[in-house]
C-alpha cells in the first residue's frame, strides 16, 4: 500500500537522518580503526564531496524534467545502499576510500532532492516541511544515542552495518511514495516545462543568488572540522562514544526546536535574518570549540547548532521557494547543496586535514570561524541586493539590458514564461 505523502517523506527523512546521525559522528573511527590517518580521511570525506560539485547539478538538472521522481530518488538510494553493504566484505584501503566516496556522493544527491520534493509537498498544503523534517532530525538524536551506546560496546564496525540498515530503509520507503508525491502542484507543475541548460546558468548572473550559495554554504561549510574530527578531538580529552553522542544530541535537540516552532519567525523575519543569524553563530562557536572548553562549555557551544545549522537550513529553504522559479528548484537547491554546501565542505575538510590534530585543533577551527566571518558580510550583502522576490541576473548596466536577447532589461532568468502560482 502506498504511503501518504507526509507519512511518506516522514519516514524518508529518518531513514536518511538514521543514516547520517552514524556516519558523521562515528564513521571516521571507523576508517581510522581500518588505518586511514587524519589526513586520509580528510581526503575521503572533502572527496566526496567534491564529486558532488561535479555531479550533483547534473543529477538535478535531469531530475527536473523526471515525471516521476521516485524513479531518481531510488537509483541514488540503491547505490547509497550497494555502496554501504560492500564495506561490510572486507576492502583494500582503495576500494573503501572509493566506495566511502561513492555512498557519501549518494547521500549527498539524496537529500536535497528531498528536500525539493517535501517544498512542493509544504506548498500543496499536504505536509508542514520544518515539522516533517524534524523529524529526521529526531531520528539523528537516536541514532547519535542509540549508535554511540552499540559502538562503544561492539566497536567502530558497528557503524558501517547501521548506515546499510538506513540506505536500505531509504529504498523501501521510496518505492512506496504515491506517484502524485513527485509533483506537489498536481496538474499545475506538471505542465511546467523543463528547464533550458541556459536558464540554469543564468541562476549564477544572479547577485543575489550568488550572495546566498556564499552566505549559507560558508556557513555550513564551518561544520566541517566538526563532522570529520570531532570524534577524534573529543576521545583525545577522554570523551567516550556515548558522551559524544550525547554532545551530538544536545545540538540536534537544539536544531529540532527551530525547525518544530521556527516557521512563524521564519515568516516574520524572513530568510536573510536566518541565514545572518547562523553566519553570526559559527564565527562565535567554532574557535570556542577549538579551544577544548570544559565540558559544561561545550555543553552550551552545542546548543550554537541551532544557528549554525537550523536557521540557515530554514533560511536556505524558504530563499529557494521565494526567489527561484518553479522549474529550477531542483538546480536551485542542489546547486546550494553541492557548490554553496558540498564543495566549500570538502575543500575546508581537506585543508583543515593537513593541520589538524586532536592535541592542537584550535588552528583548524579558528578557519572555521573565519568562514563564519566572510559569511556574515555576504548576508549583510544579500539583505542589500535581493528584493524578496524572484531572483534576476542583476547585471545593472545598460550594455548588458541591450545585449539580452529578449531585449528584458531586468535580466529574467527564465526567458519563456513560467506558470508560477502565487507564493506564500
Amino acid at each position: 500500500m502506498l504511503l501518504t505523502p507526509a507519512r511518506g517523506f516522514t519516514l524518508l527523512y529518518i531513514a536518511q537522518f538514521l543514516f547520517l546521525g552514524v556516519q558523521l559522528p562515528f564513521f571516521p573511527g571507523w576508517l581510522y580503526e581500518t588505518g586511514f590517518s587524519e589526513k586520509a580521511i580528510g581526503l575521503v570525506t572533502g572527496g566526496s564531496l567534491i564529486l558532488r560539485l561535479l555531479l550533483g547539478p547534473v543529477v538535478a538538472y535531469w531530475a527536473e524534467g523526471q515525471r516521476d521522481q521516485r524513479i531518481i530518488l531510488g537509483i541514488i538510494s540503491a547505490l547509497m545502499f550497494v555502496s554501504a553493504s560492500l564495506l561490510l566484505l572486507g576492502q583494500p584501503g582503495w576500494s573503501i576510500a572509493l566506495l566511502t566516496i561513492t555512498m557519501m556522493w549518494s547521500f549527498g544527491c539524496l537529500v536535497p532532492l528531498t528536500d525539493t520534493a517535501v517544498m512542493r509537498e509544504d506548498r500543496a498544503g499536504t505536509l508542514n516541511y520544518g515539522r516533517t523534517r524534524a523529524f529526521g532530525s529526531g531520528a539523528f538524536v537516536f541514532a547519535n544515542l542509540a549508535g554511540g551506546v552499540l559502538i562503544a560496546r561492539t566497536g567502530d564496525a558497528a557503524s558501517v552495518v547501521w548506515m546499510a540498515g538506513a540506505a536500505l530503509l531509504s529504498l523501501v520507503v521510496i518505492i512506496g511514495l504515491p506517484k502524485g508525491a513527485k509533483r506537489a502542484e498536481g496538474e499545475a507543475a506538471s505542465r511546467l516545462a523543463p528547464p533550458k541548460l541556459s536558464d540554469a546558468i543564468r541562476l549564477f548572473r544572479s547577485k543575489s543568488f550568488l550572495l546566498m550559495l556564499t552566505a549559507a554554504g560558508l556557513t555550513q561549510g564551518a561544520h566541517a572540522v566538526y563532522y570529520a574530527f570531532s570524534k577524534l578531538h573529543w576521545s583525545s580529552l577522554g570523551y567516550g562514544s556515548d558522551l559524544i553522542g550525547v554532545l551530538w544530541t544536545i545540538g540536534v535537540v537544539a536544531e529540532i526546536m527551530i525547525l518544530f516552532f521556527g516557521r512563524p519567525l521564519l515568516k516574520r523575519f524572513g530568510p536573510v535574518l536566518f541565514i545572518g543569524a547562523g553566519a553570526l553563530a559559527a564565527f562565535i562557536r567554532w574557535p570556542l570549540i577549538g579551544l577544548s572548553p570544559p565540558l559544561p562549555v561545550v555543553v552550551l557551544l552545542q546548543t550554537l547548532h541551532a544557528f549554525t545549522f537550523a536557521t540557515v537550513y530554514l533560511g536556505t529553504v524558504e530563499f529557494i521557494s521565494r526567489a527561484v522559479p518553479r522549474n529550477l528548484e531542483n538546480t536551485g537547491m542542489t546547486l546550494v547543496s553541492t557548490i554553496g554546501i558540498g564543495a566549500l565542505t570538502g575543500v575546508a575538510t581537506i585543508i583543515s586535514g593537513l593541520f589538524f590534530t586532536a592535541a592542537n585543533p584550535f588552528p583548524a577551527y579558528a578557519m572555521m570561524g573565519a568562514m563564519g566571518g566572510v559569511a556574515v558580510l555576504a548576508t549583510l550583502g544579500l539583505w542589500r541586493h535581493w528584493d524578496g522576490g524572484i531572483i534576476r541576473s542583476e547585471r545593472g548596466n545598460e550594455d548588458d539590458a541591450t545585449s539580452d536577447p529578449d531585449g528584458d532589461p531586468d535580466g529574467d532568468i527564465t526567458k519563456e514564461p513560467v506558470p508560477v502560482p502565487d507564493r506564500p
